[in-house]
């Protein structure tokens, strides 16, 4: 069987990698990998991380494409390169751009499928934005569910889905892979002896005045909390960087820098005193390793950090942001509370359950 997997951005590599690594100890099924560089230069780096080449790849995305010139450019090459290759089956994950128009393209060509990350729900088509629309959308048009959770997996049920299998997120089987031999951070410019924080945004629906916001927030945190120093790895995006160069603006106690590579941002997470995040994935690893994390959104599809109580969502608001992690920061009880350990999002064995369930599924087909 022929099976290609849709990689187009950093978290997707991240995220995908550790499955293609267990499909390739089969050799019955011929996996290849298709990048779309949606991001470029972040996800060639988790390749190199990972030692995994990639088969098949689009050209370069311009800048500043919008979501409509997106998804015509990637539907276009999908088709082509479907056309050509003919795979019996499309692996695709979560809620990009690359995925929808991979899941999509395959659905029109009549091939099957298969949703990694399947099931997660905000409920609401504009937060995030786009990605609420595409997993619905992905989970509309595929024909296996890989669900991460119990309550994805019943998402999916409810909403009729069949072939729905829960298998954890393969995101923990990144990290602990990463993790086998961490980046060495003691000597890091700057961090001493202080707390960690570790800052990152970069959601669609974010830009402009709710970031700013956020930013402020966390802004007027470092500058009266000297014991605190934070690393801000900037997202490529101008609007992102222009918003975090100007809030941080002579705060002397952060480092804002260049997207980190893979292994040392895992060993800066794994190290973090807490988070600041408008991240989905940042939110399972946050989890698994019992860091408390702050959520710069209105709503989560995961509500298993919230039952975890090791997310506080504190949305963009500047004073709710000072407000919060101040009362976290006199509050004992609260701490111990925020760093429990959960595996409610995988044991670090998913990709071996995504393949043992897919050759039980192909075996059924034969």
């Amino acid at each position: 069987m022929r099976i290609f997997v849709i990689v187009g951005t950093r978290p997707e590599a991240i995220k995908m990698l550790p499955l293609v690594r267990e499909l390739r100890k089969h050799k019955e099924l011929q996996t290849k990998i298709c990048f779309t560089r949606q991001h470029s230069r972040m996800a060639e780096e988790v390749f190199d991380e990972f030692g995994i080449p990639y088969d098949f790849s689009f050209s370069e995305m311009k800048k500043g494409r919008n979501l409509s010139e997106m998804t015509l450019y990637l539907l276009k090459n999908f088709d082509m390169l479907f056309e050509k290759e003919k795979p019996d089956l499309v692996l695709v994950h979560g809620d990009t751009t690359s995925a929808f128009c991979g899941a999509l393209a395959a659905f029109y060509r009549g091939i099957l499928v298969a949703h990694i990350e399947a099931g997660l729900r905000s409920f609401n088509n504009l937060l995030p934005y786009p990605e609420e629309f595409n997993r619905v959308s992905i989970d509309a048009l595929s024909s296996l569910h890989f669900a991460p959770t119990i309550i994805a997996a019943n998402n999916l049920k409810k909403e009729g889905k069949t072939s729905v299998f829960t298998v954890g997120n393969t995101v923990i089987d990144a990290i602990r892979y990463s993790l086998e031999e961490k980046d060495d951070i003691s000597l890091f410019d700057g961090l001493g002896d202080k707390k960690l924080l570790l800052i990152t945004a970069h959601r669609r629906e974010n830009l402009g005045d709710k970031m700013r916001s956020s930013m402020q927030g966390i802004s007027d945190i470092l500058r009266v909390r000297n014991d605190l120093f934070a690393i801000l790895p900037l997202h490529p995006n101008p609007a992102v960087r222009e918003i975090a160069l100007e809030s941080f603006k002579n705060i002397k106690n952060i480092k804002i820098c260049d997207p980190l590579p893979m292994r040392l941002f895992h060993s800066f997470l794994s190290a973090s005193f807490a988070v600041f995040t408008d991240s989905g994935g940042i939110q399972e690893e946050a989890a698994y390793l019992g860091i408390p994390l702050f959520l710069l959104r209105e709503n989560t599809e995961r509500p298993e950090c919230l039952e975890l109580g090791n997310t506080l969502i504190v949305g963009s608001d500047r004073e709710k942001i000072k407000k919060e992690f101040f009362a976290f920061l006199n509050d004992e009880k609260l701490q111990k509370k925020m760093r429990k350990r959960s595996f409610a999002f995988g044991d670090g064995h998913a990709s071996e359950k995504i393949v043992r369930e897919l050759l039980n599924c192909i075996a059924k087909l034969k």
